[in-house]
């Protein structure tokens, strides 16, 4: 099964300054940017939760709140915290492209991570799976269960990651699929490249 990556350029200390602000002002300025998304999570949740007053499912806007008004989560919405702190980074920064990453399997992240370490990188360095998918949000919220897979590099890990991804690593990769590979992982280069310009931090969201 396919799935898509987003990734966005957001500065995290912007946004870590945001959660947590207890913010009225900030908070309705969020709802009115998303109102559109809110009030269809809120039509969705309203017709689930008339079948499931045990394990009621939280509302998005509801989310939001609990992160800006650092209220308290609930400890089994960890994906639609994830996908609040989406919004703050939609909000906060900018998307970049992913026509390379918007239909990808988990399979084939899996295939692209082993090429790049087989080619020589250190995992410890970076890895496509462990820093994009599996490196867990940025922000305090629960643990997720299933989707979405968010990770993420920081701007001041840029650099190094940049040394391991060069063009002669990249060159070097054997693979039956070895031109998509390359043109993925080049993909990979423009957005650290893009954070790095604009002095943000680089987030991935993968659902």
């Amino acid at each position: 099964m396919s799935h898509a990556v987003t990734p966005f350029a957001v500065s995290l200390a912007q946004v870590r300054k945001i959660v947590g602000s207890r913010s009225k002002s900030l908070l309705l300025e969020l709802r009115e940017a998303f109102e559109e998304e809110i009030l269809e999570d809120r039509e969705r949740v309203e017709e689930a939760n008339q079948n499931d007053e045990f394990d009621p499912e939280l509302r998005l806007d509801k989310a939001l709140r609990h992160l800006i008004m650092d209220e308290e989560r609930w400890d089994y919405e960890g994906a639609k915290y994830g996908r609040a702190v989406e919004l703050l980074c939609t909000h906060y920064g900018n998307v970049l492209s992913n026509d390379r990453w918007s239909n990808v399997s988990l399979g084939w992240i899996e295939t692209l991570d082993d090429a790049v370490i087989d080619a020589g990188a250190c995992a410890d360095t970076f890895s496509i799976v462990g820093h994009l998918f599996h490196r867990g949000c940025p922000i305090d919220i629960p643990d997720i269960e299933d989707f979405p897979y968010i990770g993420y590099v920081k701007l001041d890990e840029i650099p190094e990651i940049q040394a391991v991804l060069t063009d002669e690593l990249i060159a070097s990769i054997e693979h039956e699929e070895a031109e998509d590979i390359r043109h993925s992982i080049e993909q990979i280069r423009e957005w650290l490249a893009a954070c790095q310009s604009e002095k943000s931090d680089l987030v991935c969201f993968y659902y």
